[in-house]
């Protein structure tokens, strides 16, 4: 029987098994990042989610293009179109904390002055 499984599902722990495709490590645990079918390598013990194509996860260091899609007063949603200059399709958002709009704009005003 295979496992489907939805993002945020949990495939099993970091003790068990590492964190393969479509898969992260949130601490203690091995979750789903996509929806599609579980596949658990027990030989190599890695932990991964087949689903037909890869969601593309900007890590540390990557370089992210996105468009500001909400400002709220907390936070601001930002749509991510290009991960290290590949275009971003899978329609991924990320939500950024905004506990102090004013320093925000400062920085972002002190970058754009830098450019010229």
């Amino acid at each position: 029987m295979e496992d489907f499984v939805v993002p945020g599902d949990t495939l099993g722990s970091i003790e068990e098994m590492e964190a393969g495709n479509n898969t992260f490590d949130d601490g203690s645990k091995i979750r789903a990042s996509t929806i599609g079918i579980a596949n658990i390598d027990k030989k190599n013990k890695i932990a991964q989610v087949e689903n037909g194509k890869q969601l593309a996860i900007p890590k540390k260091g990557d370089i992210v293009i996105g468009t500001v899609a909400a400002v709220l007063s907390s936070m601001i949603a930002v749509a991510i179109n290009y991960i290290n200059g590949k275009p971003n399709s899978t329609g991924l958002e990320c939500i950024c904390q905004n506990m102090d709009r004013r320093k925000i704009m400062v920085q972002y005003m002190q970058q754009l002055t830098s450019l010229n």
